[in-house]
């Protein structure tokens, strides 16, 4: 749990010591929902190891996808207020999550001052996330989206050799095909962008797919 970006891990020791005991962690299935959109959270839970989708319900009845998170990743916080979860949100596949019982952790005294500022913290973090999703969707043209995603999976698995969501799930991110997708993780492995290790890992050149998500052609001069 001791992650720069998890919660729980960025508190003091004495302080994670206590909550130590009320923290059970178990395993991601693929397609689970952890938490449901208008309904309060019972359970703060925190991503060790995998990736979550975000999805949004409107008025049309629909819940869209609107962000991709990993590792370190808080959801349930609302729940901490009593308040509804603005969002679901839904395990891509095989991975770990950290839990603790909300009201049981309420009622042993843990939710003090500094678990109020890490919590701030947490939920600061998590909209600087949501933001630059909202940017991703907003770059004109799907290799420049998808691009910038790879980026954005860098930062969140802190790697440059980064495990990829399946193609379903970043084509209902960027709002595309598998397809589409296919072909733009084609063309950025040509344009020299990145490296297929296998079908899920690839090493990315951060330059070029920097140069390639702001609308420019890579300098392949650069990465010789």
């Amino acid at each position: 749990m001791r992650s720069p970006h998890c919660l729980l891990g960025q508190m003091p020791e004495p302080a994670s010591l206590r909550w130590l005991p009320h923290i059970r962690e178990r395993g991601l299935i693929k397609g689970e929902v952890l938490q449901a959109q208008g309904f309060v959270a019972h359970e703060f839970q925190v991503i060790k190891l995998g990736f979550v989708l975000a999805l949004r319900r409107g008025d049309d009845g629909v819940a869209r996808p609107i962000a991709l998170f990993g590792n370190g990743h808080a959801m349930g916080s609302p729940g901490w207020l009593q308040l509804p979860s603005a969002m679901y949100f839904q395990a891509l596949g095989p991975g770990r999550i950290c839990c603790v019982d909300i009201a049981g952790a309420t009622r042993q005294g843990l939710v003090d001052a500094g678990f109020v500022q890490a919590l701030a913290i947490s939920h600061a973090h998590g909209n600087a996330l949501l933001a630059e999703w909202a940017r991703i969707v907003r770059i004109p043209g799907v290799l420049g989206q998808l691009a910038a995603t790879l980026l954005q999976l860098s930062r969140l698995q802190s790697s440059l050799l980064v495990r990829l969501p399946g193609q379903g799930a970043l084509a209902a991110l960027l709002a595309t095909t598998r397809e589409t997708i296919a072909r733009s993780l084609h063309r950025l492995a040509r344009l020299g962008a990145l490296e297929r290790r296998d079908r899920w890992h690839c090493t990315l050149c951060p330059e070029a797919l920097r140069q390639i998500s702001g609308g420019q052609a890579p300098d392949r001069s650069a990465q010789d």
